[in-house]
């Protein structure tokens, strides 16, 4: 009788091992068929399904199945842009900046040219691009994957920012917000810098807010935090004088909170050092940039009027048609403001000219109702975070600042905008999803 129970016990498991089998089988076929159309894309192909893995082992994800469809819908997204940039056609911004940066870094691995990642801004991120492409071919696929990889991370740590503030009721909101904003949905799909640029800026917020949150001092959370700011600020020179800031709103945060110290003086002293030894440390790395080498100097004007003057180049079209005066402190003073506005508005109505125009108004349109909800959002809540949102905000409104006093044309700004505005849209959810609802339910 057992023997008999046995026999027909067996079919059933074998039905289900074949099933599992087959449903793997499904599963793994469209990878082996990219690998075999295109095979110098293999890693690319590879990394598909490890970010899929790695989607799918991560708690902010999967805690909601909401959350969790949000991810894998701007995901599969994103490879479609891919998949389509590298075998149909070039989408639009793709071009030049995209192109050159898989140019030049498959040139240094073809041709070994030597490869330097003591470096900064586009030509770290050339030579990082060609450090890869020696490891597993050359591969523009693969390159955008990598890519697609930051910006996963990135959405990561934007949710676990959110979870600090306010707790994960808005996740899938700020997922979908995050990664369907057109400009972000291509420009961290391609070989740009910008998927790395938002991801460790995003890893720098967090861990600044766990430091400031903390009533005692962590070295661990500390060197974290610095290694984020450092490959941060290694990215872009902008980027970099954003470090310095906000290094010294940190050593200001750690003093006041865990150090104990209340003297003003003191601690700006202190805080001065702290940068000091930072830039010190750049230059012993050898890492000096035009930024680092200006604060030491004493010369942040001129550096800004010659950056300014390199992006003026870049699109005549598109330019402000504002100056930023930098004969002293008092004009800066005086025209830095006017500046910041052109940055968050501009295009203005009358400076319209093409369809490109439209989208960069709607997108800064969109920006200033989330900057307004924000705000709301600030001024009504009382909870215990209110000093971190407060903090939160201050950072978004100096990287914001930052970037426009280097910024002449609204279309460098669309994607300069992109660093910043995963903070902006989780101060923002609260309020706008609210509003969002009561106007739906105010038409139904």
């Amino acid at each position: 009788m057992k023997i008999g129970m046995r026999l027909e016990m067996n079919p059933p498991n074998k039905v289900l091992n074949y099933k599992n089998i087959f449903t793997y089988f499904i599963l793994i076929v469209p990878f082996i068929l990219l690998i075999l159309a295109t095979p110098e894309d293999w890693f690319g192909v590879v990394l598909i399904f490890l970010i899929l893995i790695y989607i799918f082992t991560q708690k902010v994800f999967v805690e909601n199945i909401n959350t969790m469809v949000a991810m894998l819908v701007v995901f599969f997204l994103k490879v479609t842009i891919s998949l389509i940039n590298n075998n149909f056609f070039t989408i639009y911004g793709a071009g030049a900046d995209a192109i050159g940066f898989f140019k030049n870094a498959s040139f240094i691995s073809q041709y070994n040219t030597g490869i330097d990642l003591i470096n900064t801004g586009s030509e770290l991120y050339t030579n990082y691009l060609a450090l890869v492409f020696n490891f597993i071919g050359v591969s523009k696929f693969s390159g955008e994957m990598l890519s697609i990889f930051a910006f996963v991370l990135s959405v990561r740590y934007l949710l676990k920012i959110a979870e600090k503030l306010y707790g994960s009721t808005y996740n899938t909101p700020l997922v979908y917000l995050f990664g369907l904003l057109p400009s972000m949905l291509i420009y961290t799909s391609i070989t740009m810098r910008e998927p790395y640029q938002i991801l460790f800026f995003l890893m720098s917020i967090y861990y600044f807010i766990k430091a400031i949150e903390s009533n005692k001092f962590s070295f661990i959370l500390f060197i974290k935090f610095i290694i984020s700011i450092f490959i941060l600020g290694m990215l872009h020179n902008g980027l970099l004088v954003f470090t310095f800031a906000i290094l010294i709103i940190y050593f200001n945060k750690i003093l006041t909170t865990n150090l104990r110290v209340k003297n003003l003086l003191i601690k700006v002293i202190l805080s001065g050092i702290a940068l000091v030894l930072f830039i010190g440390l750049l230059n012993i790395v050898g890492i000096s940039t035009q930024a680092s080498d200006a604060i030491l100097k004493g010369d942040i004007t001129s550096y800004i009027d010659d950056y300014r003057d390199g992006g003026i180049a870049l699109d005549s079209r598109a330019q402000y048609g504002v100056e930023l005066n930098t004969s002293n402190i008092f004009t800066v003073v005086l025209t830095a403001p006017v500046v910041f506005i052109s940055y968050m508005i501009a295009p203005f109505p009358w400076q319209i000219s093409s369809v490109l125009d439209i989208y960069a108004m709607i997108e800064n349109i969109f920006r200033l109702i989330l900057l307004f909800a924000a705000i709301n959002y600030l001024r009504k809540n009382e909870e215990i975070k209110k000093t971190s949102l407060y903090q939160v905000m201050i950072l978004f409104i100096l990287m914001e600042l930052l970037w426009s006093l280097g910024t002449v044309n609204w279309g460098t700004a669309v994607r300069h905008h992109l660093i910043g505005y995963g903070l902006i849209l989780i101060l923002a959810m609260p309020v706008f999803v609210k509003a969002i609802i009561r106007s739906i339910q105010k038409f139904t």
